[in-house]
């Protein structure tokens, strides 16, 4: 397969403004591992469970894979487990889970044009990162295109799917939906299991209290853990004080939480969920740790919100409303200001990956910077340090930048989905 450059992707990409009708799950044409019928099954089962059963995702997949039959994947090189140094994620209850130091953020898969050939262009994107770049890490959530990214990621990583470590997210906080969100999901990717799948956005004591109450979304997570249909709990979130709840929960695996230079120097977020996280033994993957700051009207064009999601819940619709966000007018699938100049970039990416308690950083979601930090990384077997002296220059060139995260006010959680 011809790879193509990078670069010639961008031209593909469309801003969200004026979108096509964003996609829903892939059809039932599509060769799926996990079934149709799940969707349905999952929603009653949990509704069921309340008065004598509880949900059997596992199950559910089994019938519904015996209904529709299954496809063998075809034959394609394996990425390289140790192309980039590895540490230590899932350790909790006796488990040894090493990661690559380099996730592939697979949101960038959800603002290509919405044409035919999207899904080819997705192919040779997915092929480039596993084959050129030994990717072997990714994550996706259905709120990335409102179900886009994760319809696109599917087909393009299946051949590799046995082999690469695989996550996802949902934004639903209840057992009920959330249940309904895994099954859409497992069969967007068609696969009967993920390695990792996440809270999505924790921002909110409302978010902490109906995830871990009655009827909350961890049931549904603690049953598809026992059942083999994920591996590890985790959840991501823009908010310390949450994020250190969840840790503390003692139910968790992982965390995915901005360590971000200028954030935890200027805006004073990050240190409290990494000695958290090292207190309580449960892995971190560093977000926006290539991050500048956040977008203006100079450097970010807004989004135009739908009056409907299929994939995104209400109130992160309204969220949306109230917080508006921006798209990058270099980086067109970035939330936020990636740092262009590829030495400080460098810093900024080195300087995370240093920090005790992280395991990974997921790069931003431009595919042109994604082959320079990989390019940095790969072949290595540990992490390169990061010199110490550097701090004082960072300091002063990001003086005067708005930090991504910060803990001055409510807005300073709501930057990005």
């Amino acid at each position: 397969m011809k790879i193509m450059n990078y670069g010639s992707f961008q031209n593909r990409i469309k801003s969200p403004n004026g979108t096509k009708e964003n996609q829903g799950i892939i059809s039932e044409k599509t060769a799926a591992r996990t079934p149709f019928i799940a969707i349905i099954i999952a929603a009653t089962l949990i509704a069921v469970s309340r008065h004598n059963s509880s949900i059997n995702i596992k199950e559910d997949i089994k019938v519904g894979t015996a209904l529709l039959g299954r496809t063998q994947t075809s034959e394609a090189p394996l990425p390289n487990p140790y192309a980039y140094p590895r540490r230590p994620f899932i350790t909790r209850s006796g488990q040894n889970i090493t990661i690559p130091i380099l996730g592939f953020p697979s949101a960038a898969l959800a603002l290509l044009s919405h044409e035919e050939t999207d899904q080819t262009i997705a192919n040779e994107i997915i092929h480039h990162a596993v084959e050129d770049l030994s990717i072997s890490y990714f994550d996706v959530a259905p709120e990335y295109g409102d179900g886009v990214a994760q319809t696109r990621l599917g087909p393009a990583l299946r051949p590799y799917r046995q082999n690469v470590f695989l996550a996802a997210k949902t934004m639903y906080r209840t057992a009920y939906d959330s249940a309904i969100d895994l099954s859409n999901t497992l069969k967007a990717l068609m696969t009967d299991h993920l390695d990792l799948y996440q809270f999505h956005s924790i921002s909110t004591e409302q978010d902490v209290d109906t995830i871990l109450g009655e009827g909350g979304a961890m049931e549904t997570f603690q049953k598809a853990k026992s059942e083999g249909v994920i591996r590890a709990i985790g959840f991501s979130a823009h908010s310390e004080p949450m994020a250190v709840r969840m840790i503390e929960s003692g139910l968790v695996d992982t965390c995915m939480f901005p360590i971000n230079f200028i954030a935890y120097h200027y805006g004073g977020v990050g240190q409290k969920v990494l000695d958290a996280a090292i207190q309580n033994n449960v892995g971190v993957i560093a977000l926006k740790s290539g991050a500048r700051g956040r977008l203006t009207s100079e450097t970010g064009n807004p989004v135009n919100v739908p009056d409907y999601f299929k994939h995104i819940p209400e109130w992160k619709r309204h969220e949306m409303i109230d917080y508006p966000v921006k798209t990058s007018k270099v980086h067109p699938t970035e939330w936020y200001e990636p740092e262009d100049d590829i030495e400080m970039l460098h810093k900024l990416i080195l300087w995370s990956l240093n920090q005790p308690g992280v395991s990974a950083i997921l790069p931003p979601a431009s595919l042109d910077l994604l082959d320079e930090i990989s390019g940095m990384l790969r072949g290595k077997s540990e992490v390169p340090t990061f010199e110490e002296g550097d701090v004082k220059l960072m300091m002063e060139r990001y003086a005067d930048v708005i930090p991504i995260f910060h803990n001055r006010s409510v807005a300073g959680t709501k930057v990005s989905t």
